[in-house]
């Protein structure tokens, strides 16, 4: 084991920009052998005249404490040791490919780094259903990822994942069906001779590098290498996807030190940041690291990005690019991952569910008595159902809304998916004299209720209705029917008003703000008693201009 550290010390001496973790140097390996399925590999020395020693190399977890939210693995070298003596005739019976380091070339690592290559794999290895070229890049030592790139618009290149930056649909350039990020690591062996190999929770690809590029080996086609070739800038236009579907949690944890702060670790132990901080969060796709009331915040390329000085930082979720939103000097401001301040971020894409129930709330008026009608159907229900419930307690005079003055709206199975507010349906909005309240009620259908089944004939589809008997509801006042106006915005919050004061249901049992308007997700611009200030709505804290 001492053995090993020394020869880890060494290879960094020859790589100074990799980590000792990331190099393995075995200067007495004659050869190597390796079955194509991405685990072991077999190193060899020679003893003698046709006659080698084995050793098998891996590569394991290492148990590291970690944030519980962390699903990264730290990964170690482990060399075995074998007491068996081959020839030759018995490493070529075992059906493994055989390669000896005189076969092999000289390589700095570091000059791939940055760099894209094309691999001419002549359409041998499985794709995503499309033709695409494969195409590997160096994006710094520690990270390489593996593309399926098209060159087209993206009319047809359905994107779920969020981007770096935005891409256009009608743009014809360079996008990717699919993203894998590896961790590159160097094995030399005699010779200076290096081999790379790119890892995943196990090793799906194997480069020898050479002056033109290299051969590369995969487990999508088992000891059949193709070439790869230096592309130069031919495929720079496929920036944006380099962290498509890119899981920070199993590249990143954060680690206590001795001293009670925080450091960020990758799979190869090394500190990412290379500082310590009071705290650290990564959520998706950036890094925001604080220390005291400063804030640093990186990208996922890990550059330190320059949105000046940061009160609060917060990522911002399912957004097309990669987006967080920052209150600082400049007020409530979004920015992308490159650190440039954008409006409103978009939504990212997702899939939707066909076959999911719809409901329609209805509030109907019927002889002065007003009624709450619930409406089930779509291709998520086999049979529709109508209820209704009575709101016993209302007046003929009452002026009855949901929260948002609608008497009706539409949700479905959907609805939260695509993130459409909670229109909380068991809240009604009552006007009465002039002053608005808000009454709560529960519906509920009572035990062993048999409702009507009606069919009826639409086109050449019997259409079935359950309609259920209207059952009388009592409701309860849950805020006072005594403010000028109640009314919820398209943010999902509820505003009351009040003596030329707003306030905020429920949080607010009386209003608070002279103002208050929406800037970000989380942030509000205030005034709060003549004074100007911001209200993260997350956490209710307020700050002061």
């Amino acid at each position: 084991m001492k053995k090993l550290f020394v020869l880890l010390l060494l290879c960094c001496y020859h790589a100074t920009s990799m980590h000792a973790q990331q190099c393995l140097s075995l200067p007495d390996v004659d050869a190597i052998s390796f079955n194509g399925a991405g685990y072991n590999i077999d190193v060899y020395t020679k003893i003698g005249p046709d006659q080698y020693s084995r050793k098998s190399l891996e590569l394991k977890s290492k148990e590291t404490i970690l944030d519980k939210s962390s699903n990264m693995n730290p990964i170690k070298w482990k060399l075995n040791s074998h007491e068996d003596t081959l020839n030759r005739k018995d490493i070529d019976d075992s059906q493994e490919k055989f390669i000896e380091a005189k076969d092999l070339h000289t390589a700095d690592f570091n000059s791939y780094i940055g760099k894209a290559f094309t691999v001419n794999d002549n359409g041998k290895w499985k794709r995503e259903g499309r033709k695409s070229t494969y195409v590997l890049k160096f994006l710094r030592p520690e990270l390489a990822i593996m593309q399926q790139l098209v060159y087209e618009d993206g009319k047809h290149v359905y994107n779920y994942s969020t981007l770096s930056s935005d891409i256009p649909d009608s743009v014809v350039t360079w996008r990717s069906t699919n993203t894998k990020q590896l961790i590159p690591l160097v094995l030399e062996i005699k010779g200076g001779k290096r081999i790379f190999l790119l890892y995943d929770r196990y090793i799906p690809y194997m480069i020898f590098p050479n002056p033109e590029g290299g051969i590369i080996y995969s487990t999508l086609d088992r000891l059949k290498p193709v070439e790869i070739e230096d592309a130069g800038e031919k495929y720079n236009g496929s920036k944006p996807y380099d962290f498509q579907y890119f899981n920070i949690k199993r590249h990143y944890g954060v680690q206590q030190t001795e001293t009670g702060k925080y450091i960020l670790l990758d799979q190869l132990g090394q500190n990412v940041l290379k500082e310590e901080y009071d705290s650290i969060k990564y959520d998706s796709r950036f890094i925001i690291a604080q220390r005291g009331n400063e804030f640093d915040v990186f990208n996922l390329y890990l550059d330190k990005l320059n949105i000046g000085k940061p009160k609060v930082v917060k990522e911002v979720a399912d957004t097309q690019v990669g987006c967080i939103e920052v209150l600082n000097e400049k007020g409530a401001v979004y920015y992308d991952e490159m650190g440039e301040d954008i409006g409103s971020p978009d939504k990212r894409r997702i899939g939707l569910c066909g076959t999911v129930p719809h409901w329609e709330h209805t509030i109907l008026k019927k002889k002065g008595c007003y009624q709450l009608q619930i409406y089930t159907n779509g291709p998520g229900t086999p049979i529709d159902k109508d209820e209704r419930y009575w709101l016993s307690d209302l007046l003929p005079t009452d002026s009855v809304a949901f929260l948002d003055g609608q008497k009706s709206f539409h949700r479905t199975g959907n609805s939260w998916i695509i993130g459409e507010i909670d229109m909380h349906p068991e809240w009604i909005r009552v006007g009465r004299k002039g002053k608005f309240g808000i009454v709560a009620y529960e519906y509920k259908q009572p035990k062993n209720v048999k409702p009507k089944l009606i069919t009826k004939r639409v086109y050449d589809w019997d259409e079935k209705t359950e309609i259920y008997p209207t059952v009388k509801v009592t409701g309860k006042i849950i805020f006072p029917i005594d403010n000028d106006s109640i009314i919820m915005q398209s943010d999902g919050l509820i505003y009351f008003y009040k003596d030329n004061k707003v306030g905020i249901f429920p949080r607010d049992k009386a209003p608070v703000y002279d103002e208050i308007k929406q800037t970000t997700r989380s942030f509000y611009h205030i005034t709060k008693n003549g004074i100007p200030g911001w209200l993260d709505i997350k956490t209710d804290k307020e700050y002061w201009e």
